[in-house]
């Protein structure tokens, strides 16, 4: 849930961005992950099929170096075969010479000259000694007989005494006799010599192989770029190395070592001291020594680095290309897309004389000729609605006049008859003359709007007629400022409110009232008063008349919602009427109109 919740911010953030942008964070993916996946993949079967051929090279070539080693020891094996029979026909022919080796110069040569002999038969040995039964030494040099003196007490000559007549192999060594030197490194083949006739002892034979003499069969037979070939023993100690100065060392890497000793394969790759290396062990036969190649994995992955840099470099260009082809789809696409948005954004704020111009086919031609095309049936859609709303309002403000109840009329006619009656033909003239002013003012030459001067002088016209048949009921005044008389008004609004003061307010009063108008400018709005001293309403009635009832019944209310709904027709809901009103204290009708001067 938690994870889903962290994905959803993800997506909106996704949708929320540009087309260009959704089609190059498409494209990237498209080209860097399969071109990443094709990298790293081919990087490690590569690698695999690399290390695979070169653990099998350097298998076989380990089995050539140790098939030339095994030669190679069999060869000197077979040397002091042949020593052993060449020394006992020397020998043997002349025993009594053995008595005083050092007076026989004939004896010697004749040994020496064997030993020499063996050494050109087979080469792989380096140096050759006989000591017969009297500690003389008889070398195939004359290093070789350096330090005699302490061969009596050579523990190596010793366990070759001991033997019976069989092959002895020593480890490699460093020693300071029966050696070319004391420096250098050898591996010694040690042979009790006896009569073949007799078994009588006739001495011992010592044959030498140089160190140097295996370790230059690494560099004929082995060929691992920037590795390395060594003989290890069962003690993980260094017999033979390409480097001189590990020979007679144990190996340096503590896990390398530890591998060598336990390893019971013949060949297996791991890694050491944070570097990969290749490390193959093949086992010596007879010997108990391992041959160990050592390859950096680094030299053999050369090529695989080069193929993975290649396909970094195509990853490269083919992003470039991916970002190019998504600028084109962009120029294509998104770029129609966003005009259309902009002007979109236009209509959204009401712009409606637009036409959103695409010279294609595509889905976004279609799309722009579907926005064209919603245009204009939104424009036509608007003129009806103009119109019907037009012609909506002249209804309404039509049945609005019609509804308002010409009561005056009547009662004045009434008035004019009894005046007549009474042969009064002045005051039938004046109200003949105000009734014909009021409807001449009502019917202002079909216009909808007057100027509130004209309004108060057709309220005043009204009041006349009406001040004649209720001279005993109400007066009145008006205090209208200047700057009021030019704003404009519906014709017919405050004489509605005058008619409602007089017949609910005033009529039933049974005094004297008063009806006073009153008008000015507050904050930009024209405030008129109509207020009367009558009878007043009572709270419930009041709320009923604010509440707009619709009952024929409450003629107050009915009165007062018309003039209110044809201010709010002409100029919006901030306008209107307010009352206030208290049972036998009088009502007070508050008009609200915006400030417009006459336009004539």
């Amino acid at each position: 849930m938690h994870i889903f919740q962290k994905l959803i911010p993800t997506s909106h953030w996704f949708r929320n961005q540009r087309i260009r942008y959704k089609i190059i964070l498409i494209y990237f993916p498209l080209i860097f992950v399969p071109l990443f996946v094709l990298g790293f993949v081919s990087n490690q079967v590569y690698t695999n099929a690399i290390v695979k051929k070169t653990i099998k090279n350097v298998s076989d070539n380990s089995s050539l170096i140790i098939t030339r080693i095994t030669g190679m020891l069999t060869n000197v094996e077979s040397c002091a075969n042949m020593l052993t029979i060449n020394l006992n026909k020397v020998i043997v022919e002349d025993p009594q010479s053995l008595a005083a080796p050092e007076t026989s110069l004939q004896m010697y040569t004749q040994i020496t000259n064997q030993l020499s002999f063996a050494l050109l038969v087979f080469p792989d040995v380096q140096s050759a000694a006989f000591i017969d039964t009297n500690n003389h030494v008889y070398g195939s040099n004359v290093l070789m007989e350096r330090n005699r003196e302490w061969i009596p007490a050579s523990p190596m000559l010793k366990q070759i005494d001991a033997s019976s007549g069989n092959n002895i192999w020593f480890p490699m060594q460093r020693r300071d006799y029966l050696t070319n030197g004391s420096q250098e490194t050898v591996m010694t083949l040690g042979k009790r010599i006896v009569n073949i006739y007799t078994g009588q002892k006739l001495g011992l034979l010592v044959l030498n192989i140089k160190e140097s003499s295996l370790s230059a069969i690494y560099q004929k037979i082995g060929s691992i770029q920037d590795g390395s070939y060594f003989i290890v023993d069962d003690e993980g100690v260094v017999t033979s190395s390409q480097h001189p100065e590990d020979v007679l060392q144990e190996v340096a890497i503590p896990e390398m070592k530890r591998w060598i000793t336990s390893s019971k394969h013949a060949s297996e790759p791991t890694s050491f001291e944070y570097e990969k290396t290749l490390v193959v062990s093949s086992d010596v036969p007879s010997f108990g020594w391992k041959l160990i190649s050592m390859a950096p994995l680094a030299s053999l992955t050369a090529d695989t680095r080069k193929i993975t840099l290649l396909i970094v470099l195509l990853g490269i260009v083919c992003l470039f290309f991916a970002l190019l082809g998504a600028g084109m789809l962009s120029q294509l696409i998104a770029k129609p897309i966003m005009g259309l948005t902009k002007y979109m954004k236009r209509v959204k704020e009401g712009s409606l004389d637009i036409e959103f111009q695409v010279n294609s086919e595509d889905e976004i031609g279609m799309l722009s000729s579907g926005f064209n095309a919603m245009i204009r049936r939104i424009q036509e859609l608007l003129t009806n609605i103009n119109w019907e709303q037009k012609k909506k309002r002249e209804y309404e403000l039509a049945l609005i006049q019609a509804q308002i109840k010409p009561h005056f009329l009547y009662n004045t006619l009434d008035v004019i008859y009894t005046l007549s009656e009474m042969g009064r033909t002045r005051d039938v003239q004046r109200t003949t003359k105000a009734l014909a002013d009021f409807y001449r003012a009502a019917l202002s030459k079909g216009r909808e709007t007057i100027t509130i001067e004209e309004e108060i002088r057709n309220v005043k016209d009204y009041l006349a007629i009406q001040r004649i048949r209720y001279s005993d009921v109400f007066t009145y005044e008006f205090d209208i400022h200047n700057d009021v008389l030019q704003g404009q008004i519906p014709k017919l609004t405050i004489q509605p409110l005058i008619e409602n003061a007089i017949y609910h307010g005033l009529k039933t009063k049974g005094s004297l009232g008063l009806l006073r108008v009153t008008g000015e400018i507050v904050d930009a709005k024209i405030k008129i008063i109509v207020a009367d001293d009558g009878v007043g309403m009572d709270t419930e009635r009041l709320e009923a008349i604010v509440k707009k009832t619709d009952s024929p019944q409450e003629a107050v209310g009915y009165g007062f919602k018309n003039v209110n709904d044809r201010i709010q027709l002409y100029y919006g809901d901030e306008y209107g009427l307010q009352i206030t009103s208290e049972q036998g204290q009088g009502t007070e009708v508050t008009l609200w109109l915006p400030f417009q001067r006459d336009e004539e």
